[in-house]
């Protein structure tokens, strides 16, 4: 049977995963998606456990953090936790933090047996999850709280409760700065948290980018970028919360991630297009897009290998999709 242009661009696309929206150059080349086997329902955060070389997927519908070998791709375990919503990783210690909203508790895994070795019960349900390396803590916000919940994974309780505006999304620390980031949507800022005194020192406006959701840090530079849910992308300055630029990005942008070495910024909108930006001295301009899966929200940045990865359900099926880079630093 011969195949009109447009059944042949349809087949393409089924195994090529994602085609780029502009020709040349190209931006990522997507290896062809891969079905979970055995699960279903979306995800939310996706995280990367550099040192353990682990992909690691909140699977909040299916009630399993989803463990993923980096180099092959292959799936390793799915960890019953309940509703999963954000992972912190503490690769020295061997330890994966996992924020469960449904059951309202923090689950601890062992990185090595894939077991759950502890759980703390929670006073409302979890969001994004941060281990801070320097203290030993781990930082869980209260979804669509007023409050970050600052856990010792030691002793299994609960040392303090940070009082912040209400809605918060993705938790960032900054080594740097001895500082931790918390978008907070309701008044589309970012709270700048004191983990030394458990306060919130400023509160850094993102407008144009109003109920920001995505957050990304790259240090070196002193630069946190900020994807609202409106279609804009700010840019901030660390060292004093300045605006340095703002850019638009499509809406639907939840989760994003930064590949401080290749300077590019990736932004996946559940509109089914992923947004690269790259960082400049003026901020950052947009390098290019590429057609993902509608519904994909959830990134993560291999930072040894700078392959970039997605996790997104379509229907009862459930798949995971490795992109490569094809784009050199920019001097």
């Amino acid at each position: 049977m011969k195949l009109n242009p447009a059944h042949l661009a349809a087949i393409t696309a089924l195994f090529a995963g994602a085609l780029p929206c502009h020709a040349a150059p190209a931006i990522l080349t997507a290896e062809g998606p891969v079905a979970v086997p055995g699960t279903k329902g979306g995800f939310d955060f996706v995280e990367v456990d550099t040192v353990g070389r682990r992909l690691l997927a909140n699977h909040t519908r299916n009630g399993t953090l989803d463990v993923f070998d980096l180099d092959s791709g292959k799936l390793l375990k799915l960890c019953p936790t309940g509703a999963a919503q954000g992972v912190a990783v503490d690769e020295n210690g061997g330890k994966y933090y996992v924020g469960v909203s449904k059951e309202k508790t923090l689950i601890t895994i062992d990185a090595k047996t894939l077991e759950k070795t502890g759980e703390v019960a929670l006073s409302g349900p979890a969001d994004d999850a941060l281990f801070n390396r320097k203290n030993g803590l781990v930082y869980v916000c209260h979804d669509d709280g007023k409050d970050v919940w600052v856990i010792d994974p030691a002793t299994g309780k609960i040392n303090a409760s940070i009082e912040i505006g209400e809605a918060p999304e993705v938790l960032c620390y900054d080594a740097g700065a001895d500082r931790i980031y918390q978008n907070i949507k309701s008044t589309s800022v970012v709270s700048v948290i004191d983990p030394a005194t458990n306060k919130v020192e400023h509160d850094w406006a993102v407008a144009p980018a109003t109920g920001p959701h995505g957050l990304a840090l790259d240090g070196n530079i002193h630069r946190l970028f900020v994807a609202g849910a409106n279609g804009k992308l700010a840019v901030l300055d660390t060292t004093n919360g300045k605006m340095i630029s703002d850019l638009t990005l499509p809406s639907g942008v939840d989760q994003i991630s930064i590949d401080p070495a290749l300077k590019l910024i990736y932004c996946p909108s559940s509109k089914g297009t992923l947004s690269v930006f790259r960082e400049t001295e003026s901020g950052a301009e947009l390098a290019g897009e590429i057609a993902i899966a509608k519904g994909c929200h959830s990134i993560a940045v291999d930072p040894q290998t700078h392959a970039v990865w997605i996790v997104y359900a379509e229907g009862e099926h459930a798949f995971v999709q490795k992109l490569n880079p094809a784009l050199p630093p920019k001097p």
